[in-house]
């Protein structure tokens, strides 16, 4: 008899990224969230087969990159030629590019929006008109549902497919196919914090009021000092730069990340999208633009040769950069490795009991951030 995936793996090193889930035929694997706040697969006894296929969609398991190691991999700065998706976007509003540049082509993409409960999903998006509900940052884990195979069955369809994700979801798709008329980019991914702190805070700031939208990367105030935006049906706001908010705060010093996340295989090169996107933090001064600008990779050639197209189309200007350069701001490029913090179980443990404000108090406020 076999084991199934998370037998294998153990839910520490489970990333939640519904591989498993969306491999199993006889519906034998749901995904619920754990005690700490992550997605992660529960097996059904009785209506498992032991068939081993979430075994073979376990990225943890299956996954190993053929795409470019450090000396082939190119970097650049760049940003989209379009003001107004520069705006709307993180950062250089490249993924919008990338998005259009899929569309034209009759195809479909597939990336993450919140939903009216204020939470994340993974959605597919089939024109320009709605392609803005997947711009932007999200610092919550998506739940990805059945779209690995939504994607097959696209591609079945003879479709061109842009799949967007963070580099552990991007390995899982991977896993099902290397289609080449699958296009996929990752995002330089810190980790995920716990859905249980984020709700948490989430009530702390709204104090009964109904929650209409977030944004994490508000550019209200310019790039370098982006904001979370809280928007409430009684048409009041919080605003708040988000360097100095309390849950981006808890969730950049590592206090409240999915286990596997400390010590993540997929922060690493070979990455594992085609293209891999992020803001370019500290890039030179010549090229600093609080509209935004982008940091782009090219994986594989791929990748290197559909960003050269958007060039010549003129949608986008990138400025060739080196990997040393990109590396001062995201180590997450090829780090996975963080510091897990020694109140992480007891800051998690006490949060549903608690609440934000008073773990906010006890574990966030004097938190220094780690420098790796």
């Amino acid at each position: 008899m076999k084991n199934s995936a998370i037998d294998e793996i153990g839910q520490e090193k489970c990333t939640g990224c519904f591989g498993c889930f969306n491999s199993c035929n006889v519906e034998a694997i749901s995904m619920e969230i754990s005690k700490e706040g992550f997605y992660y697969p529960l097996i059904n006894d009785g209506k498992c087969v032991s068939c081993g296929k979430c075994n073979n969609n376990c990225p943890v398991i299956r996954f190993k990159s053929d795409n470019y190691d450090e000396d082939k991999i190119k970097a650049y700065a760049g940003y989209t030629l379009d003001e107004d998706i520069r705006m709307e976007s993180s950062s250089g509003g490249i993924f919008s590019e990338l998005a259009n540049y899929v569309l034209e082509q009759y195809g479909v993409v597939f990336g993450a929006k919140w939903n009216k409960n204020i939470k994340v999903n993974h959605s597919k998006v089939c024109n320009k008109q709605d392609l803005k509900e997947l711009r932007s940052s999200k610092y919550v884990q998506s739940n990805i549902g059945n779209v690995y195979k939504n994607v097959l069955e696209e591609l079945d369809r003879n479709k061109k497919v842009l799949f967007v994700g963070v580099p552990c979801q991007v390995a899982a798709l991977k896993t099902f196919t290397q289609s080449e008329s699958l296009i996929t980019v990752d995002l330089i991914c810190h980790g995920v914090p716990s859905m249980k702190v984020f709700e948490s805070y989430l009530e702390s700031k709204s104090r009964n009021k109904k929650v209409n939208s977030v944004n994490f990367r508000d550019k209200s105030k310019g790039w370098s000092k982006y904001c979370t935006k809280i928007s409430f049906e009684d048409g009041s706001q919080y605003l708040k730069i988000t360097r100095e908010d309390p849950f981006f705060h808890g969730f950049i010093c590592d206090l409240y990340l999915n286990s596997s996340c400390y010590d993540c295989k997929f922060a690493s090169i070979p990455r594992s999208g085609d293209i891999t996107i992020a803001d370019f933090w500290q890039i030179d001064e010549e090229l600093m633009d609080e509209r935004g600008i982008s940091l782009i990779l090219t994986n594989n050639e791929k990748g290197e040769n559909i960003i050269k197209e958007l060039v010549k189309n003129n949608k986008i200007e990138i400025f060739e950069k080196t990997l040393e350069d990109a590396l001062k701001g995201n180590p997450r490029i090829k780090n996975g490795h963080l510091r897990m913090r020694d109140k992480r179980e007891e800051c998690l443990r006490n949060i549903e009991e608690e609440g934000f404000e008073e773990i906010s108090k006890k574990y966030i406020v004097n938190l220094k951030r780690y420098v790796y």
